[in-house]
């Protein structure tokens, strides 16, 4: 059996001492990447929360990538509106932009004033079919916070 050094258990300690700094940092990065809203989270980090992912959903309809706007639905809402449907619904207009004007939020629940830009088809008669371009509507959305996220709630 080969002994050890004094100069190898010393750098064997300090690689250990290392390894176990190492571990600490990445799960306090983790513990804060996961950093969980509740209703009593600070108004103003739920405000930028929503207003982030809001923007996030629009611009995933706008990409027609309705798999990840769909994800933002609130676990309610997934339960009673399917993929499917959702993107039936979604895919209807040609949305071109979307603009958070306003958010607030008040305990659990948020609400989101948006202005969004889509093209329109109108049907004639002769059947022939004129563009409308660049409409702009408001909408505002109704957003609540559920296991420790703000999530969209489909209006049913």
């Amino acid at each position: 059996m080969m002994r050890q050094s004094s100069s190898d258990v010393r750098r064997a300690a300090a690689i250990s001492w290392e390894i176990r700094y190492f571990a600490v940092v990445v799960l306090a990065l983790l513990t804060a990447a996961c950093a969980t809203l509740s209703p009593s989270s600070p108004n103003e980090e739920k405000v930028k929360v929503v207003t982030a992912r809001a923007t996030a959903r629009w611009q995933a309809i706008i990409g027609k990538d309705f798999a990840a706007a769909y994800e933002y639905m609130s676990p309610a809402t997934r339960a009673t509106v399917t993929p499917a449907g959702f993107k039936t619904v979604a895919s209807r207009i040609d949305y071109r932009n979307a603009k958070v004007i306003e958010a607030t939020c008040d305990g659990g629940a948020c609400r989101v004033k948006l202005i969004l830009t889509y093209n329109a088809g109108l049907a004639m008669r002769g059947g022939r079919t004129e563009s409308m371009n660049g409409i702009n509507t408001p909408l505002e959305e109704n957003w609540v916070i559920d296991k420790g996220q703000i999530w969209y709630v489909w209006p049913i």
